[in-house]
């Protein structure tokens, strides 16, 4: 079992709807970096009445989830 709930689903679809201030990727306050943040992205298709928000607290976070709805994954490289 990978620990995913119905209660899980039920509270993650919830934040989709309507933002809790915790950031989708780490689930810190959305606002820590306050002059940065929270970074609000909010997504309606033209056919659609449902609109969703997604609040991320800086643009690494932001960076992450945009890479994962490509496929992908965010990788930062260090020098």
């Amino acid at each position: 079992m990978n620990g995913v709930t119905d209660d899980w689903i039920e509270k993650h679809l919830q934040r989709l709807r309507k933002p809790d201030g915790d950031c989708l990727h780490c689930r810190r306050p959305a606002n820590r970096y306050h002059s940065v943040g929270p970074i609000t992205i909010t997504i309606s298709e033209p056919d659609e009445d449902e609109i969703f928000s997604h609040e991320f607290c800086c643009w690494e976070c932001l960076a992450h989830w945009f890479a994962r709805q490509a496929g992908g994954e965010f990788v930062i490289l260090k020098s």
